[in-house]
């Protein structure tokens, strides 16, 4: 046998015996209430001078820059970390990406995660002492996934606080955007979490694909739309997406100082004139919306409401309520008036079924979310709130996660942009009323025959004229439905 074979032989025996003493010495020392995880990587490639390879997972909260989640060196390719879990993880499956971490790195920490378009790895943890040992490749510069359109970025000061803070602003202009041509106008839609929206790249968790999915919407006749993501601010996320409401005994837990009332503020009084200003947009009320999920959920609720002069739309995907004392809802509600139907906003709303991989009864239990769609509805209902201007979804095989709602998503719009499509809702607010009827008389005289297009919004008696049948067709329509 050659020298080097031999060498090779020895190497690889040593590594052998070093990921078999590591995993033998931490069950040596884990009581009975613990589990212990050995995860093992190999990277063929090796990685830059300087930087450490980390685990970003549902078990950390997805923080790959937490030092505790930070793998040992074993040598150039290979690397360990070894954890402790309760037992109570035992037959769980837990969820978890390999990341690459340079030291002086502003980022979130998923800049450089590990090549691979299938998602995160799963592992189900077995009782004792459990060694997963993966193959690992890591791109040195983030690998984008947009696919379609073009993403602008701006650092935005936010004068709302006083501590300085600023905040990356994504704007994403669809396929054919020319600021030059001013004449072409956009609709626009602010989100939360824009990390997450468009490019994996960018994301702490996943994305939406809202790219993908708003370039296909608008080939097939969609409105065209500019996305403006806000992105979250980490550490500060759930308080800035946390109205002051009365927390939970859970929302205690995670919610400290809840700002969102500056953080509203700033998307609607700093962001919203910087892009009408810089962006060929419709800044009219009826071309603006706002979304978000889980903590984005509930700020688009907020803010749908209090800002329904704004926002034509909300998106409310997963509103995580549960953080929240039970009586908010209706305190919150308790302060509009709803009879007013000039600025009601159309609201989808969304949830899933599933707990997932979160634990359960966590901010991210989808399962403890799923009741709010029906709450949010039924409190705005009774208090005279348009049904037709609230549409709902259950997804029975939902969690809580981005691949949920990057499907939920193209379905939100869909619905929205097809409300308010009745026929005899000339005033388009998505209910039947009195006004209805008396504009169609008012048109009497200077309407006769009508286009087709028009037919379904005026003519509704179907005889291609607008006259006083339909007026009175509307009015007897509204008092069988009791609508008044």
């Amino acid at each position: 046998m050659k020298r080097t074979h031999i060498v090779n032989s020895v190497i690889t025996l040593v590594l052998s015996l070093f990921l078999v003493f590591s995993t033998f010495s931490t069950v040596c020392f884990a009581s009975e209430n613990t589990v212990t995880i050995t995860f093992n990587a190999t990277v063929a490639d090796g990685i830059p001078q300087g930087t450490y390879v980390s685990i970003g997972s549902n078990l950390n909260g997805w923080k790959p820059k937490d030092n505790n989640w930070y793998a040992t060196l074993i040598d150039e390719t290979h690397f360990s970390l070894t954890v402790s879990l309760d037992s109570k993880y035992i037959g769980k499956e837990i969820e978890y990406k390999w990341t690459l971490q340079y030291p002086n790195s502003t980022g979130n920490g998923w800049e450089y995660c590990e090549n691979g378009s299938v998602g995160n790895r799963k592992y189900i943890v077995k009782e004792g002492s459990n060694v997963i040992n993966d193959t690992v490749s890591f791109p040195y510069k983030p690998v984008s996934t947009l696919t379609c359109g073009k993403l602008e970025t701006i650092k935005m000061k936010m004068p709302q606080f006083s501590d300085g803070r600023e905040r990356t602003i994504r704007v994403w202009l669809p396929d054919g955007y020319n600021q030059e041509d001013s004449e072409k106008k956009y609709s626009v839609l602010y989100m939360h979490d824009g990390q997450n929206l468009f490019d994996v790249a960018t994301s702490f968790i996943g994305e939406w694909e809202v790219d993908e999915s708003l370039t296909q919407l608008m080939s097939n006749g969609y409105e065209s739309t500019i996305v403006v993501g806000i992105d979250n601010g980490e550490t500060e996320r759930f308080n800035e997406l946390s109205p002051s409401w009365g927390l939970s005994t859970l929302g205690k837990k995670h919610i400290s100082a809840p700002v969102g009332e500056k953080y509203a503020d700033f998307i609607v009084n700093t962001v919203k004139p910087y892009i009408d200003e810089h962006y060929n947009t419709k800044p009219q009320r009826e071309y603006t919306g706002i979304g978000g999920s889980s903590m984005g959920g509930v700020m688009s609720f907020y803010m749908a409401i209090e800002y329904a002069d704004v926002f034509d739309y909300g998106i409310i995907l997963s509103p995580a309520m549960h953080v929240y004392s039970d009586d908010v809802i209706n305190k919150f509600l308790d302060d509009y008036d709803f009879t007013d139907i000039k600025y009601l906003p159309k609201l989808y709303l969304f949830a899933g079924v599933k707990t997932g991989n979160s634990e359960a009864g966590a901010p991210y239990d989808e399962a403890c979310i799923t009741k709010y769609v029906e709450i949010i509805k039924n409190a705005l209902t009774s208090r005279k709130y348009p049904a037709q201007k609230i549409g709902t979804q259950i997804d029975e095989n939902g969690d809580h996660g981005e691949i949920t709602w990057s499907k939920a998503f193209p379905i939100a719009l869909q619905w929205l942009s097809d409300v308010g499509e009745i026929p005899g809702d000339v005033n388009g607010n998505g209910i039947l009323e009195i006004t209805d009827a008396t504009a169609i008389q008012k048109h009497i005289c200077e309407i006769d025959l009508i286009s087709t297009e028009k037919q379904n919004i005026a003519d509704f008696n179907g005889d291609s004229y607008i006259d006083v049948l339909d007026a009175t067709a509307i009015q007897k329509t509204i008092a069988e439905l009791k609508v008044l």
